[in-house]
């Protein structure tokens, strides 16, 4: 899953705060809410980022550890998948 590479589903509405973003999927109105970190994955979900580079993002932009940044990475992109706001490039 590592070496995956996630995209945005292009169909998804997207409103940027300062601190958060809401993001709106009108085929099954699915909304969600995302803090900076969220911002920060959700812009690398291009296509073109591996898992591992979204994570090594993460780590150079918080205090936070590799091993941790990954964990907590891959939930929050199976979340986004879930809802329909996510895929990966094939």
């Amino acid at each position: 899953m590592k070496k995956s590479h996630p995209v945005r589903n292009p169909d998804t509405v997207v409103r940027e705060e300062e601190k958060e973003a809401l993001l709106f999927n009108p085929a099954d109105g699915n909304m969600m809410c995302i803090n900076k970190t969220g911002i920060l994955v959700w812009g690398l979900s291009d296509g073109s980022h591996t898992v591992d580079d979204i994570v090594g993002e993460i780590t150079n932009a918080y205090d936070v550890s590799t091993e941790s940044a990954g964990k907590d990475c891959l939930t929050y992109l199976k979340e986004l998948e879930n809802s329909g706001f996510l895929g990966y490039a094939v």
